[in-house]
């Protein structure tokens, strides 16, 4: 998955196939909070409030890649398996996992040498061109 942009008031607009891979995308991350969250605690919630929970968690991770967010709930559950997870939590060992951006410069291309004094002159003479000198006599007088 692509990340989206965090301003939603871009002028980009995804195309249908982004917005159902975003849907999508924050659906599974719903639903792994929600069996991430069972492991911990669970009592009779109402439909709208493990709604709102999995929309939080959405919110926080759906720029993060599934295989990172299913090992950063895997390793939370090693590491941690008393205390109740945050998306916070998940998001950072997500982010730590994930291979760090670098920036790639393009190598400066190679450039061809100035050209010598006798190339110059060459050029000159076949264009017709005769530059003046500094401190030379081009035969005019004063």
């Amino acid at each position: 998955m692509t990340n989206l942009p965090a301003n939603p008031k871009s002028e980009w607009t995804p195309s249908l196939a982004e917005q159902e891979e975003r849907y999508n995308h924050r659906e599974w991350i719903g639903g792994r909070a929600l069996t991430l969250l069972n492991h911990y605690w669970r009592d009779d919630d109402p439909v709208e409030l493990t709604a709102a929970i999995g929309a939080d968690w959405a919110d926080v991770l759906e720029g993060l890649p599934r295989e990172y967010l299913q090992w950063a709930c895997v390793q939370y559950q090693r590491d941690e398996p008393r205390r109740k997870p945050t998306p916070g939590a998940i998001y950072k060992l997500a982010r730590g996992r994930m291979p760090k951006t670098r920036l790639v410069v393009d190598p400066e291309p190679e450039r061809e040498p100035p050209a010598t004094a006798e190339q110059a002159q060459a050029i000159c003479e076949e264009y017709g061109y005769s530059p003046k000198r500094f401190g030379g006599n081009d035969g005019n007088v004063g």
